[in-house]
């Protein structure tokens, strides 16, 4: 029988476990991770469908995985109970540059480019004057929500789950198993190794703001604003090759000053909480298959700061290359 370990419980991880084990109820899989939610990176992070910090990423790609991860939390979010919350989101720019319309427009909700009343209405909003900027309509998650109920659909098609660090793609740990699902972020710099995943560190700052609706994305600033239904969340930063997981307090200067001063009643929102963690960057996202030493490895990393945006669709072209292998083993098979 085929065994399969999927590295990695971030929401990467997950919707590949799910994905495979609920179309092969028979196959044994098993999610092996150093840690589990609620303490993953993906835990703390900003839970935005956004491409954002997808390097070099095609458009055609970033298009067909965030176009069927969005469908995918429309679903849930018609559902209901999942946490998710339906909003307008505004990308707004305080120098002019002429913005194209993206790939991925067609599979979202509302998307424009902002004209010029628009933009003296959200100034005024906002409280700087915009010249530039875009909008639509997207999902922003409290993440452990959503990737509590990936886990639980998991252990629900019988999957299992080992709590133990992988060192490498040799580890002895994998001895076993036929198929590995790489999903693990920043540490495939380390596993696989792949020099060219670096940590892009994000700080951010919760707060209690029950009277922010929107999200805004100041990018000539950095600043953002992503309301979820529990908190809301302010960011940021991006710092390329920094591996500091500590709060920095220049940084938390910088991200409640920001956005303070988009929105000066900010001033007065409870601070509940800070975070600090490391987005996977690399210069393009890698989704492939690897032949080594007789056993298949699905790479699946690197997504940026686009672990919720493009999630779903990833894992489904994980189990298209997971699906074409079992095809060519039951004809290998036949033959003899």
């Amino acid at each position: 029988m085929t065994k399969v370990a999927v590295l990695g419980a971030g929401i990467n991880g997950l919707a590949c476990a799910v994905r495979v084990k609920e179309k092969y109820p028979n196959i044994h899989v098993v999610i092996i991770a150093s840690e589990f939610t609620p303490n993953t990176t993906g835990d703390g992070s900003g839970g935005f469908w956004y491409p954002y910090l997808c390097g070099i990423t095609p458009q055609d790609l970033l298009c067909k995985w965030g176009g069927e991860t969005y469908k995918y939390l429309y679903g849930l979010w018609r559902e209901g109970g999942h946490d998710l919350c339906l909003l307008p989101m505004f990308e707004l720019y305080r120098e002019k540059r002429e913005l194209v319309t993206h790939s991925w427009a067609k599979d979202v909700l509302g998307y424009r480019i902002l004209d010029e009343k628009q933009l003296s209405y959200l100034s005024g909003l906002y409280s700087v004057k915009y010249v530039s900027g875009r909008t639509f309509t997207s999902f922003i998650a409290y993440p452990p929500t959503i990737l509590a109920h990936l886990h639980r659909r998991f252990e629900a098609a019988n999957g299992q789950t080992l709590q133990y660090r992988i060192n490498s793609l040799d580890d002895k740990k994998l001895d076993d198993y036929d198929v590995v699902i790489n999903c693990l972020g920043l540490g495939a710099r380390e596993v696989v190794p792949d020099d060219k995943v670096v940590p892009i560190r994000g700080q951010i700052s919760r707060v209690i703001a029950p009277w922010v609706t929107n999200a805004v994305m100041d990018e000539d600033s950095g600043n953002y604003i992503l309301p979820n239904v529990h908190n809301c969340v302010l960011g940021g930063t991006h710092q390329t090759n920094d591996f500091n997981r500590s709060i920095v307090g220049e940084d938390t200067d910088f991200v409640l000053n920001g956005c303070s001063q988009l929105i000066p009643g900010l001033k007065n929102a409870e601070l509940i909480t800070q975070w600090a963690g490391l987005r996977p960057g690399r210069e393009s996202v890698r989704l492939e298959a690897e032949q080594r030493d007789g056993k298949l490895y699905i790479h699946n990393y690197g997504h940026g700061g686009s672990g919720l945006t493009l999630f779903w669709g990833c894992a489904a072209d994980v189990l298209e290359i997971f699906d074409k292998h079992l095809t060519e083993g039951r004809k290998q098979n036949a033959k003899l």
